[in-house]
């Protein structure tokens, strides 16, 4: 379930926007699912032309109906461990996919922060990254353990 995190505030606005999900599949797939454009371009709707070089410094890039041309580099990228995305334009600055094994899976926490950027006189964009969050993750999950 993903929620924004209440205790990291700004003029009434969460920073954080927090998603964890039990997936039932070994970190290193969730991991390289998480790093496949095809398998973005499915799961994360409603964004378009997704691509990503999944490693250290690789670029990523998309279309967000809602925000516009989204670009950026992938930061951190430990194989089943982390990969996080650094964001320049239209999104929220930084994501961070965290993995570890639980029972038969894996847990995937999904972290995402610095709205500075977003913010304005529209609806919390916190709230909208909140929702998408548990819609993309479920699309994994299903995609993953079907």
């Amino acid at each position: 379930m993903c929620r924004a995190v209440k205790g990291f505030m700004l003029d009434g606005h969460s920073l954080i926007v927090e998603h964890v999900s039990e997936i039932a599949v070994a970190p290193e797939d969730a991991f390289d699912a998480l790093g496949d454009a095809s398998i973005l371009a499915e799961c994360l709707n409603p964004l378009e032309r997704i691509r990503i070089a999944a490693e250290t410094g690789g670029r990523i890039g998309f279309r967000d109906p809602d925000l516009g041309v989204v670009i950026g580099r992938v930061g951190e990228y430990e194989r089943g461990i982390r990969m996080t995305w650094r964001m320049i334009q239209n999104w929220p600055r930084v994501l961070s996919f965290d993995f570890s094994a639980s029972g038969g899976g894996c847990r995937v926490k999904v972290m995402q922060s610095d709205f500075a950027a977003l913010r304005g006189d529209g609806p919390d964009i916190n709230d909208l990254f909140a929702e998408r969050w548990d819609r993309w993750m479920a699309a994994l999950k299903r995609r993953l353990e079907s």
